[in-house]
């Protein structure tokens, strides 16, 4: 049984009686784990604010032998202004889902929190296409959990010239001599590819300082959704919601 203290974000949020919380936190020295938010319902709680989805805090929390208790908070940032956007807040919402669903317990990834709070700090604070700052977050994402994917050669023969697609079952670029070890392999654009390279070469301080025109995005949407969909293997409920509401304010 100890105290610890650690900066983290809240992922999920679910009521348990009359008052309280338990939540599922992504905490830098610990990893994702679950605590316990006692009163955290209540107007009047000290832990209010800083037990709802997004907030990022110090967490003061006692963990005993098959449970953890949040003692006390200090708030950080709630990521406000995300709620007052429902486009923002839909995608913020399915970067957590994803998250979550990749996290296992107890398994500690301070890249990939601060990627995460950088992302939502540009969502909130700018103007940039959310779809291109989804793709962005995907694709780092995937890197940190250990689904980097070659972009720099040929995933089959290794050359570095005529790259024209890339193949998610492989896990990489192909160039056209090697097109046929996946018939499946989606079309690449030399943009594209460089985009690729970009993202997930640059410095976290430098990652969101481009734009892309509709091709580009187009094709770089296809190759994040399958890349993910082969790798991950899961549906999101937020992604379904985000195509109705997208359909709508368009």
């Amino acid at each position: 049984m100890e105290h610890i203290k650690t900066k983290g974000i809240v992922l999920k949020e679910i009521n348990v009686g009359e008052a309280d919380k338990i939540l599922k936190v992504f905490t830098k020295l610990k990893g994702k784990i679950s605590v316990s938010a006692k009163g955290a319902r209540k107007n009047k709680s000290h832990l209010a604010a800083g037990t709802q989805l997004f907030s990022y805090c110090d967490f003061f929390i006692y963990q005993g032998r098959n449970y953890n208790i949040i003692q006390q908070l200090e708030i950080i940032n709630t990521f406000h202004g995300i709620r007052e956007d429902i486009i923002k807040l839909t995608y913020a919402s399915y970067f957590f889902e994803l998250l979550d669903s990749v996290l296992e317990e107890e398994q500690v990834n301070e890249s990939l929190l601060l990627l995460t709070l950088k992302t939502l700090s540009v969502l909130e604070k700018t103007n940039r296409n959310p779809r291109l700052i989804a793709k962005i977050y995907e694709l780092r994402l995937m890197a940190s959990i250990g689904y980097m994917p070659e972009i720099l050669q040929c995933v089959s023969c290794g050359v570095q010239e005529d790259i024209h697609r890339f193949s998610s079952k492989l896990g990489g670029i192909l160039c056209n001599n090697c097109s046929s070890k996946d018939l499946y392999s989606h079309k690449m654009s030399q943009g594209t590819w460089y985009t690729l390279q970009y993202i997930l070469s640059s410095d976290l301080s430098n990652l969101f300082k481009f734009n892309l025109d509709d091709k580009i995005l187009e094709e770089l949407d296809r190759i994040t959704q399958s890349y993910l969909s082969y790798h991950i293997e899961k549906k999101f409920k937020t992604l379904d919601f985000l195509r109705e509401i997208q359909d709508i304010y368009k």
